[in-house]
């Protein structure tokens, strides 16, 4: 449950920090079950929802590729990991990169081998294809087959994923050395992170 809490509020500050650019569309895939309407409510319209319809995680990014290029998007950037460093500079840089090349992808690495953002301009939906594996689930998989693309490709500076409780622990000791009052900070993140150290020093202080 506090997993999830978090997580949520990962998502939650993703969400904040997309709105925040102009003249972009926030395409939210989600499953009804685990994430409710009241959540979206102060984002007003600048969500648009869709549920999920396949069973697995890469399934459903390769869906979501597939119908975002379908419904005339030139530009599209594919959020892989709840990551609370994608704000949105980050985001405006990623679009604005987007903007220069014919056929050019954008890649946020992970220091773990995996990628947590994807900028596309054209639908490669083929890396997104699981042949012999799945290439989000396997660390190095899908940046092999980014390689193997006749595209241009641009890296951001690598960051770890959160994937561990090290690394979590991590992006808390990184949020509380950051200006809690800038218009980019995880705020929801950070909260989650306070009520953590509430709820579990009191336990401890009891035993």
């Amino acid at each position: 449950e506090d997993l999830d809490a978090l997580f949520t509020g990962l998502l939650g500050d993703i969400l904040e920090q997309a709105c925040r650019l102009k003249d972009v569309d926030v395409l939210l895939y989600r499953k009804k079950s685990e994430l409710s309407n009241d959540f979206l409510l102060p984002f007003g319209d600048r969500v648009k929802c869709f549920d999920e319809v396949h069973g697995s995680f890469t399934e459903n990014v390769h869906h979501a590729v597939d119908q975002a290029f379908g419904a005339s998007y030139h530009r599209i950037v594919v959020l892989l990991d709840n990551h609370p460093i994608i704000d949105a500079p980050f985001l405006a840089r990623v679009v604005q990169q987007l903007a220069y090349e014919d056929d050019c992808v954008v890649v946020a690495p992970s220091l773990e081998g995996t990628c947590f953002l994807l900028g596309l301009k054209a639908n490669h939906g083929s890396i997104f294809e699981k042949t012999d594996h799945d290439p989000l689930a396997k660390p190095h998989a899908l940046m092999k087959r980014l390689c193997r693309l006749d595209s241009m490709l641009f890296l951001t500076q690598p960051t770890y994923s959160l994937d561990s409780g090290f690394n979590l622990a991590r992006l808390k000791s990184e949020l509380d050395a950051r200006d809690g009052a800038s218009p980019d900070f995880p705020r929801r993140t950070y909260e989650m992170f306070r009520t953590f150290d509430r709820k579990y020093r009191l336990k401890k202080e009891g035993r």
